[in-house]
């Protein structure tokens, strides 16, 4: 049974989650210098389940942005007053 059983990482805000994160790693040093295997893989796999909740949200942060700024609408015409580029 681990500590983190119960947690629902997708509560946390982006500073929650930073914030464990620093925690983790700094048990995962201490495990390490220690030498208890056992806890040491259980700490890493909160440490990757905590990593992927963040790169979620900061996808999902990345994805409202970039629909924010496109179109709703977008129109594609062949005008042939424009100018073609030059050739190389």
């Amino acid at each position: 049974m681990s500590i983190f059983d119960d947690m629902d990482y997708s509560k946390l805000t982006e500073d929650e989650l930073d914030e464990k994160i620093q925690d983790v790693l700094a048990k995962i040093e201490a495990c390490y210098k220690m030498g208890h295997a056992a806890a040491l893989d259980q700490l890493l796999s909160h440490l990757d389940s905590l990593k992927m909740e963040l790169g979620d949200k900061l996808e999902k942060q990345r994805f409202e942005l970039i629909q924010g700024r496109t179109p709703d609408i977008l129109t594609i015409t062949d005008d042939d007053d424009e100018e073609e580029l030059p050739k190389k």
